[in-house]
């Protein structure tokens, strides 16, 4: 296994890594790109790529100590894994030259993870393969009153606020200002760290809205009403995927859903554009997800690497973390999560 920083992958390992990624439905997505390497890199400069048998597979990490890495593009990807043939993951750590390599989002397929999985998800699929038609009818079939109920905020937003108008494709840089300042601002309400305002984040999103490649580009929706901004939406797109990315809209219009009608439409619009599935990721929580959604992909999470002091010490954590969520009390129960997923945060933004 070779490592190199993603600037100084040449045209043939870009190639062969495109091809790896066509041939695995499970890595289609925009994260698993080696566009997306390149521009955390550009960001970055702890980014590496691990060649592997010069070429018959790829994976991408952000070395952060000699303790551990992460993910390319830790804590705004979706997904991480290898491209290509499987890789063992203590020889991946002895590449990066670090003790364990934490993972949040593996899908469940991949087998880095073996024998080192603390926990599982799974992110929310949108099937639009077959069109618009077939995915509302697949929608109806599970939850008929969500379009219902959408369908009529959709007209009474309109009747109370003027014409709404939907756009794909934007590419006004003021609408995508919006935006990450819609978004910023939904994070302090919520007491959470404004993770699309630290600075090489902000330069992956600008470089991802810039950029307009036929394997790789960043597509904005915008809903307006009566001119006015109400909802944005910005989605990864490679081939036939899209992933949603940021989702934030207009206080004022809370209690009409906006960034839930302008999702709703943006489906639509992929279904009737050649992409074969929306990605919203993970999330339990997230109500809109499921009910947008048609299936889910299983992802895992977890250490990997091999016999080391630093991947035994954070698989205890995972283990005790474990053992106080089966505690009755749920408040007690959710604390260790939320205090690694803090933790980990703060590592990753910290480039």
């Amino acid at each position: 296994i070779e490592t190199a920083h993603p600037k100084e992958l040449g045209a043939t390992e870009i190639a062969l890594w495109r091809s790896h990624q066509r041939d695995n439905a499970d890595l289609l997505s925009p994260y698993f790109a080696p566009e997306w390497a390149q521009i955390v890199g550009a960001a970055r400069d702890d980014a590496r790529v691990c060649i592997i048998d010069g070429g018959a597979g790829f994976f991408a990490a952000q070395r952060l100590s000699r303790f551990a890495a992460m993910g390319i593009g830790a804590p705004i990807c979706d997904y991480q894994g290898v491209v290509g043939a499987p890789a063992d993951a203590a020889a991946l750590c002895r590449a990066l030259k670090v003790g364990r390599i934490d993972l949040t989002h593996v899908p469940a397929s991949q087998s880095l993870l073996t024998g080192s999985v603390a926990g599982e998800d799974g992110s929310w699929i949108a099937q639009t393969a077959g069109g618009r038609d077939l995915y509302l009818a697949a929608v109806k079939a599970r939850r008929s009153e969500f379009l219902s109920k959408t369908d009529k905020k959709q007209r009474k937003f309109e009747r109370e606020h003027g014409r709404l108008e939907f756009r794909a494709n934007v590419r006004e840089s003021s609408d995508f200002e919006t935006l990450l300042n819609w978004k910023n601002a939904q994070l302090a309400r919520s007491g959470q760290p404004e993770i699309w305002a630290t600075p090489w984040v902000r330069r992956v999103l600008e470089d991802c809205f810039n950029s307009q490649s036929p394997t790789f580009s960043g597509a904005l929706f915008t809903l307006t009403v009566d001119g006015r901004p109400a909802a944005g939406a910005f989605f990864l797109r490679a081939g036939p995927v899209m992933h949603a990315w940021v989702i934030a809209h207009d206080n004022d219009f809370d209690a009409y859903s906006p960034g839930l009608l302008l999702a709703r439409w943006a489906i639509c619009w992929a279904a009737e554009n050649g992409v074969a599935e929306v990605d919203f990721g993970p999330g339990a929580d997230s109500q809109y997800k499921r009910q947008l959604s048609t299936t889910q992909r299983l992802i895992v999470w977890g250490a990997a690497g091999g016999a080391t002091l630093s991947k035994t010490v954070r698989c205890t954590a995972f283990a005790l973390r474990a053992g106080i969520e089966r505690l009755p009390q749920p408040r007690l129960a959710a604390l260790p999560g939320k205090a690694m997923r803090k933790l980990d945060l703060m590592r990753a933004l910290a480039a």
